[in-house]
């Protein structure tokens, strides 16, 4: 969420899209959406009655890409059906190197199964709305 306001910098410099940080799939799957209007933002809650604030987006960053890190075609559709309607691209995340995220079956993990990342993209693809770029 500490990322909105250098998304935002990207932009006013020039980017064309910005990106999220990683956002773990097996986290980002139970967050609630919340429509801030005080601040004109749309927050992502771990916990309904607030708890930990993931993710926090709004309309002028946008075009914007949510990146995620998922071992699986159901964990990657269940944290994308989340925040679809807020991004315009989803990216799973395929080269961390991190021990984490290696041994969680996510990030690097993922180019040793191909057949995985072919169910992940073509879940996703045939779930998630057409606006939704993978």
């Amino acid at each position: 969420c500490g990322t909105l306001p250098l998304r935002m910098l990207a932009r006013e410099y020039g980017a064309d899209i910005v990106y999220t940080p990683e956002l773990i799939g097996h986290k980002l799957r139970h967050c609630v959406r919340r429509e801030n209007a005080e601040l004109g933002t749309v927050d992502f809650w771990r916990h309904e009655s607030g708890g930990e604030l993931v993710l926090r987006t709004c309309a002028a960053e946008r075009p914007t890409v949510c990146q995620i890190g998922a071992p699986s075609a159901e964990v990657a559709l269940a944290a994308a059906t989340v925040v679809a309607r807020d991004f315009d691209g989803i990216d799973i995340n395929m080269g961390c190197p991190k021990s984490f995220s290696v041994n969680g079956g996510m990030g690097a993990a993922l180019l040793r199964k191909p057949d995985t990342v072919a169910d992940i993209l073509t879940t996703l693809r045939r779930n998630l709305p057409a606006h939704v770029a993978l």
